[in-house]
């Protein structure tokens, strides 16, 4: 190989730690920036929809007491700008292990604790939400396991380098 290529290479993080980094830009910016942005695409695409007033007619006469159609409207994006702040924050954490701090066996103790959070979305999209987004979730499940994994399994003795 010629030594531009090595050179090159050698400041490249191992496979396992760019993936780790791609999920924490992913973090920030789809599932963080994006639910921020758009929360009723956002929502769509994880699996619960959100339910609008005007597709709703509940006569659920409690609720209908305590907020009035536009307060649940804003009531439910809410809760999606919560979700979506806590994936900025993980999508920076993410970031922060892998290209600041440089620890793989940090960053791979972030990205497996994620599976917790993943499996739970699964299980609530499956129960709840569109059949068709659990698919995705599943997919989070095995990133979480297979680059948490790694990371922790090889630490700084990545074997690709």
């Amino acid at each position: 190989m010629s030594s531009a290529f090595e050179s090159f290479r050698a400041n490249l993080p191992p496979p396992a730690e760019c993936l780790a980094i791609l999920v924490g830009c992913m973090e920030l910016t789809v599932f963080g920036l994006g639910g921020l942005a758009n929360p009723v695409e956002f929502c769509k695409g994880y699996g619960l929809p959100l339910i609008t007033s005007s597709s709703t007619t509940s006569s659920n006469t409690a609720t209908k007491a305590n907020y009035n159609d536009n307060d649940n409207d804003k009531l439910q994006q809410a809760y999606v700008a919560a979700i979506a702040a806590r994936n900025i924050q993980n999508g920076v954490l993410l970031l922060t292990l892998g290209c600041y701090v440089r620890d793989r066996r940090a960053l791979g103790v972030a990205v497996a604790a994620g599976l917790v959070a993943t499996v739970a979305d699964t299980l609530i999209v499956q129960y709840y939400g569109l059949k068709e987004a659990v698919w995705g979730h599943v997919f989070g499940v095995f990133n979480c396991v297979a680059i948490g994994g790694s990371l922790l399994y090889w630490g700084r003795y990545d074997p690709w380098w």
